[in-house]
C-alpha cells in the first residue's frame, strides 16, 4: 500500500465526487470476489499503509464499499490487514476511480 501523507500531495474535498463513486460503482471488495453489490454502498477514505494520528481524509483515494466491508475492514481487521488479506493495493483503483471522475466532469 503507498503511505499517504499531506506533505506529499493536496488534500482534496469534493462532496459531489464522493456521491458519484457510491452512486456508479459497485464494492470494490464484492467487485473483486465476482459479485457486484452497488446495495449499501460506503465511501471509503483509504487511510495508507501506516496511519499516524488524526489524519485528514483525501476524497480522491475513497474508494465504493459494501456496508459489511466497510465493517469488516473498519472494526474487525483494521485498514493494513484487511487488504493483505485480499492481497490487493486499493490506491490504484482509487487514483483509476479519481481520473475517470475528472474526465467525465472538465469544467
Amino acid at each position: 500500500m503507498t503511505q499517504l501523507t499531506s506533505k506529499n500531495r493536496k488534500i482534496i474535498k469534493d462532496k459531489k465526487y464522493m456521491h458519484w463513486v457510491c452512486d456508479s460503482h459497485p464494492c470494490y471488495v464484492c467487485d473483486l470476489q465476482g459479485k457486484l453489490n452497488y446495495h449499501q454502498i460506503q465511501f471509503h477514505h483509504l487511510q495508507g499503509k501506516h496511519r499516524i494520528g488524526a489524519m485528514l481524509r483525501d476524497d480522491s483515494t475513497g474508494i465504493p464499499i459494501c456496508f459489511q466491508h466497510h465493517q469488516d475492514l473498519t472494526f474487525k481487521y483494521g485498514e493494513r490487514k484487511f487488504w493483505e488479506m485480499l492481497q490487493v493495493d486499493p490506491i490504484n483503483y482509487a487514483m483509476e476511480l479519481y481520473l475517470e471522475y475528472q474526465q467525465e466532469h472538465k469544467k
